[in-house]
Order: structure tokens, then C-alpha cells, then sequence
């Protein structure tokens, strides 16, 4: 028996094609902003790191933590790839 695909929402879809889309800069600051551009309809922070959340959990994401960098107060991106 194949495995079963997760089931994923309109938002969740946009996730994935701005995570397509943004290549190698794929973290949460590019992807708010291109799919807020490209749909015409403001992100919540905390929607866009909770269907992040989710997606990984359903093994369509897979993400790295990037190096510190110091204009980020020496806090480092969490990087998106999709698997």
C-alpha cells in the first residue's frame, strides 16, 4: 500500500510555492512577504510559523539553521528546503 499524502490547505500550498520559489533564501521574512505580494492578504507571524511547523511534521519540509549573523542580534535564520 503507498503511503497516504497529508492533506494541505490553500495557505499551506502558498507556504510550499514560496519555499519553491525563494530557493536557498527561503526563511520567514522572504516568504511573508512574497506570498502577502502575490495574494494581496496580510500573514500572522504566528500562522506562517505554525503551517511551517505543520509541514515539516508532515515530512514536505525539511529546514536548517543558518549561521548567526549580527544585524539579527547574533541570532541565527531558520533555512526551508522542500523534500
Amino acid at each position: 500500500m503507498p503511503p497516504k499524502t497529508p492533506y494541505l490547505g490553500e495557505f499551506e500550498y502558498a507556504v510550499l510555492l514560496a519555499v519553491i520559489h525563494l530557493g536557498d533564501e527561503a526563511y520567514a521574512v522572504p516568504m511573508r512577504e512574497l506570498i502577502e505580494g502575490r495574494t494581496g492578504r496580510p500573514v500572522a507571524r504566528g500562522a506562517l510559523y505554525t503551517a511551517l511547523e505543520r509541514l515539516e511534521a508532515k515530512g514536505c519540509l525539511r529546514s536548517r539553521m543558518g549561521d548567526p549573523t549580527p544585524e539579527r542580534g547574533g541570532r541565527a535564520r531558520r533555512y526551508f528546503t522542500v523534500t
